[in-house]
């Protein structure tokens, strides 16, 4: 019998197989639940179903947590909670809650004197610092940088600053139709010297980790077009 609470679930972060990436007991959580928060119905039926699953999914209720919920109905969401029931939040991608908006149902759960249970799962801003070689003691993650050129460079010239200044790894991600372009504007745009990991697909077969100077990312043919990005800077 599961505690009543909000279960944060992991989800895969690629095609890879879950039981090659999730502890054995998350599939015991998730199979006691029949209410989810999610960013997408058919891709969290599509986890759950490949994760095994076993429930009907015609008696399983999807709560739809996304840019276009309202504030108003993303609070009813914990109402079953209130109620004495087990609920599930997952992420489209990764762990919940980083760089995902389950951080305001969350937020809301301890307004309310709900527990909240993180779960262990793949994070690939994690992962991507584990495996940059970067100061892992000290970093920032920044989310999406700034489309617009000329503020996307003084951006990045604060970040460069914050690296020297701090000795802090500087993380950040973009739309991945856009990685190759913010590829170019890193090296156009930072100095030669400073330190880019790239990692792409963490924990697919696909996988693809590289920190290399921009100097030497100038000279590397790269195509990292609609691929799950990571972008780390350190000196």
């Amino acid at each position: 019998m599961l505690e009543i609470a909000l279960y944060l679930i992991p989800v895969t972060l690629g095609e890879t197989p879950p039981e090659m990436v999730l502890p054995a007991g998350l599939f015991n959580i998730m199979n006691q639940l029949d209410e989810f928060i999610v960013e997408n119905a058919r891709s969290a039926r599509r986890f759950l179903k490949s994760a095994g699953y076993q429930r009907n999914f015609d008696e399983v209720t999807f709560n739809l947590l996304n840019k276009h919920t309202a504030r108003e109905t993303a609070d009813t969401f914990i109402d079953s909670i209130k109620n004495g029931k087990a609920v599930g939040l997952l992420s489209e991608a990764g762990v919940p809650c980083i760089a995902d908006p389950g951080a305001e149902i969350v937020k809301h759960c301890h307004l309310n004197n709900i527990r909240v249970i993180p779960l262990t799962g793949p994070s690939s801003i994690i992962l991507a610092l584990m495996g940059s070689g970067f100061n892992g003691q000290n970093f920032t993650f920044h989310g999406y940088l700034p489309i617009e050129k000329s503020q996307l460079k003084t951006k990045l010239k604060e970040i460069e600053s914050d690296i020297l200044k701090k000795d802090q790894t500087q993380i950040f991600i973009e739309t991945p139709y856009r990685n190759n372009q913010m590829i170019d504007f890193l090296i156009s745009f930072c100095h030669s010297k400073t330190k880019l990991c790239i990692a792409s697909e963490l924990t697919t077969e696909n996988e693809f980790i590289v920190s290399r100077h921009l100097l030497e990312w100038k000279k590397i043919k790269y195509d990292f077009h609609k691929k799950p990005v990571v972008f780390l800077l350190y000196k």
